[in-house]
């Protein structure tokens, strides 16, 4: 695991040598030092174990933007100090950057963007610390742009892709991905484009089981609107495993924004796609981190504990509704989805889920806040016959002492219950942090 957080800081030292990356740069961080306690750390059913963990912990946002380089870096870094000896002493980060480097104007760019994240080794059973593991996912290649008048352009992308995981190695592998595409703008608005893709991934072991290569043809519409953007994928794909039958399927992606007054807006997201793990981790290294997650301490829920990380691949068919309103001293979202995903060799991940979080963010007074979160998830597996229902209820009061200074105190719930003997736990949760700031 340490292994990979250097390796994520070789890439990020990588992207600010990079020309240009020290000007125009804006740096913030903030270093702090939580305690928390526990009371079934383990989350055990039926042997709950009392636990204190004391955590430093640095958080770092790093932009910088030219004629020549866009950059955008993000990271949580913790260690995490198990003071009752229940699982070992452990440093864990998560990290996000994105990097686009233009060689020559408006004819070669260089991307790149590498994410760290915690997730589960076995989705099955409960997210504990001794449930966790480290991956790693980092793609990078050139971009070229040819124009063919004021109204027509196309493009090549040339991507390689590396996964890495510190627990599951059967997920390890290389991708190479090429598109090409038309574009046409339709007026100042709207655009329309005609993409195929061409992708190869080689696992580094079981390959001759699970290597396989990806066609993908869509036309794709975008359009910016004073109050509404759209951005809509509509095509087909098909799959040629290196053993096994080949499989196709129409492809649809489609993300909506509707600003309904200047404080709030509606957003949608559905997706009807062939997709694996690799892909869903480089996909929501690009979503925006919610505003609010109180009771989030040392052993905090990732962005999706419950993601299978195997190498297959699977159908998944989601949608996600979602409302944000931001005023003057009060935040909320609500974010409802459901999600079906159908595996192509391994049917015992088969599930259905749906579920939603709510979160607000209400200033008390100048410096002072409180953050609210509520969230449900139900999981159907269709071929185990299980179902899980899981709930998050936290509460967090935070407070900002002076420019720099501020301390945070929350409390989190966590409870599931299944269908299967042994999976059911309850867990509360509260932790103290200080925090230095920037």
């Amino acid at each position: 695991m340490l292994h990979r957080i250097l390796h994520t800081g070789i890439h990020v030292a990588v992207l600010m040598a990079l020309p240009g990356a020290a000007k125009a740069a804006r740096l913030n961080y903030d270093i702090g030092a939580s305690v928390m306690h526990s009371d079934n750390i383990n989350l055990s059913q039926d042997d709950p174990i009392d636990e204190t963990v004391l955590a430093p912990r640095l958080r770092f946002t790093f932009d910088h933007s030219s004629s020549v380089l866009e950059t955008a870096l993000r990271g949580d870094f913790q260690y995490l100090d198990y003071t009752g000896g229940s699982y070992d002493n452990d440093l864990r980060g998560e990290f996000a950057g994105a990097l686009d480097w233009t060689m020559l104007p408006e004819r070669l760019h260089f991307f790149a963007r590498d994410s760290l994240s915690r997730q589960s080794v076995d989705s099955l059973v409960a997210f504990t610390p001794g449930n966790q593991q480290q991956i790693n996912v980092f793609e990078a290649g050139p971009s070229l742009y040819l124009r063919f008048g004021e109204a027509m352009r196309s493009q090549i992308d040339l991507r390689y892709t590396n996964s890495y995981a510190e627990e599951t190695e059967t997920l390890n592998n290389d991708r190479y991905n090429l598109a090409a595409r038309l574009i046409r703008d339709l007026s100042p608005t709207d655009q329309l484009s005609f993409n195929l893709e061409a992708t190869q991934t080689d696992y580094d072991s079981i390959s001759e089981f699970y290597d396989y290569k990806r066609y993908d043809g869509y036309f794709t519409y975008n359009t910016a609107l004073s109050s509404v953007t759209m951005n809509i994928d509509a095509g087909y794909s098909e799959l040629e495993p290196r053993s096994g039958e080949s499989a196709s399927s129409p492809l649809l992606r489609a993300q909506i924004e509707w600003q309904l007054m200047p404080r709030s807006k509606l957003l949608a997201n559905l997706s009807y796609e062939f997709a694996d793990a690799t892909q869903d981790l480089i996909l929501r290294a690009d979503q925006p981190v919610p505003p609010v997650n109180p009771g989030n301490p040392g052993i905090g829920n990732p962005d999706n504990p419950d993601l299978q990380i195997v190498p297959d691949i699977f159908k998944q068919k989601r949608g996600m509704l979602g409302y944000e309103y931001e005023g003057d001293r009060l935040n909320v979202l609500v974010q409802p989805y459901y999600e079906q995903l159908r595996y192509i060799r391994d049917d015992s991940f088969d599930q259905n889920s749906y579920g939603g979080q709510a979160s607000a963010r209400y200033q008390l007074r100048q410096t002072w806040y409180l953050n609210l979160l509520l969230a449900r998830q139900q999981r159907e597996f269709i071929d185990a016959s299980r179902d899980d229902r899981d709930t998050t209820i936290g509460a967090g009061l935070e407070a900002r002492f002076s420019r720099h200074w501020g301390a945070q105190f929350d409390y989190q719930y966590r409870k599931r219950d299944s269908n299967v003997g042994g999976q059911n736990y309850t867990e509360n949760v509260v932790a103290l942090a200080f925090t230095y700031f920037r």
